[in-house]
């Protein structure tokens, strides 16, 4: 019995998801509404320990990594530069990952690509 899936959006989300689905033994294909791939698009996102725990099982942690920097703190500040909080690691646990989104985005979608899931634009 052949299970396939369709995968709704191309952007981070969709090439993780379909890897998980081929790794659970379905087939999905991403489909995008944008006409090409999103290279140099977006501002930047961290990764708590946990994400990078779910991108391990699926076997995308050390991939994505490298891509990234260890994050031990992060503070918010409003658009005056004032500190509204921070956040900071608790001991023992391992540090976020700060990422570009286009350089997370260019390896999942390389490496979905290299597993033969289908991205079909526009």
């Amino acid at each position: 019995m052949i299970r396939s899936a369709l995968v709704i959006g191309g952007g981070i989300a969709g090439p993780v998801a379909a890897m998980a689905l081929q790794k659970a033994g379905i087939d999905a294909v991403v489909y995008e509404a944008y006409p090409s791939a999103a290279d140099g698009a977006g501002g930047g996102l961290t990764l708590a320990p946990n994400g990078l725990d779910a991108l391990d099982v699926i076997g995308l942690g050390d991939l994505v990594r490298p891509a990234g920097t260890p994050t031990t703190g992060i503070v918010m500040q409003d658009w005056k530069g004032r500190r509204l909080g921070e956040f900071g690691n608790p001991p023992g646990v391992p540090p976020m990952q700060f990422f570009y989104r286009s350089d997370l985005y260019r390896v999942l979608y390389e490496e979905a690509r290299r597993r033969g899931i289908s991205i079909e634009h526009g």
